[in-house]
């Protein structure tokens, strides 16, 4: 079984690390798409376009179940389509998770995710509450290894303090777990959903039983692998060997 993630950069590697402490059996695919403009900032047509690209790389390499660790791109999987590929987002496995109760939610994210009302619009169909706010550089400050300065942590502070009574908070994007302890120290009491934790309680239910052998993890980059490398440890303690897709 080969298992394939993408994001943009390298905050798919909390479900990567999901994945690999429950399932070392398995071959890992990771791709970071540094190279290409950030996904938040493109056209629907042109990030469709990219994402079904990069599911068709992932395909050419062997991977069949894909994951889509990226809540901008997984906006457009309903239009990125490869046949043959078992592709799931970040997205519904959240929701699925944030309709367990009516309780009031909060959700911090990119700017295309906020403004996609991808959250706000099927929880409010559900009566549940919604309270949302874009937190747009946080993923950039990890990205370049300041999830630690003391100003990063100011700015997360500032992003969530008029979401501060709600007592629940979806970090609709992958890259924010790595300030989850601060968020936590600003919100004790709050029940943190990171999606990534959702989409793998999903797939664990869904694969076959583990076997004894131990899988492979390829990591790839459209941008520098150097770079990639650096931060992959920086932020989420992976030591990854970064080749470049092509």
């Amino acid at each position: 079984m080969r298992i394939g993630i993408c994001d943009w950069g390298i905050g798919g590697l909390g479900f990567y690390k999901l994945l690999r402490a429950a399932r070392p059996d398995v071959d890992v695919v990771y791709l970071g798409d540094q190279g290409f403009t950030p996904y938040g900032r493109v056209s629907t047509p042109v990030l469709t376009d990219r994402i079904r690209w990069v599911l068709q790389g992932f395909k050419d390499r062997g991977a069949d179940r894909i994951v889509v660790a990226c809540n901008a791109a997984s906006t457009v999987l309903d239009q990125a389509i490869v046949p043959g590929l078992n592709t799931c987002g970040v997205i519904r496995p959240a929701l699925a998770k944030i309709a367990l109760d009516q309780r009031p939610v909060a959700v911090i994210g990119g700017r295309r995710t906020i403004l996609s009302g991808s959250y706000r619009r099927p929880l409010q169909a559900m009566g549940i509450q919604v309270s949302q706010r874009v937190a747009q550089p946080l993923s950039g400050l990890i990205e370049a290894g300041k999830a630690d300065d003391p100003s990063t942590h100011d700015l997360v502070r500032s992003i969530l303090r008029p979401l501060r009574r709600s007592p629940r908070l979806v970090l609709a994007c992958t890259h924010y777990i790595v300030l989850e302890p601060v968020v936590l120290e600003f919100m004790p009491d709050v029940e943190i959903i990171d999606p990534a934790t959702e989409v793998w309680a999903k797939m664990a239910e869904e694969l076959p039983a583990p076997s004894s052998r131990i899988g492979s993890s390829q990591f790839y980059t459209t941008g520098a692998a150097d770079e990639m490398s650096r931060q992959s440890h920086a932020a989420f303690d992976v030591a990854a060997k970064v080749e470049r897709w092509s």
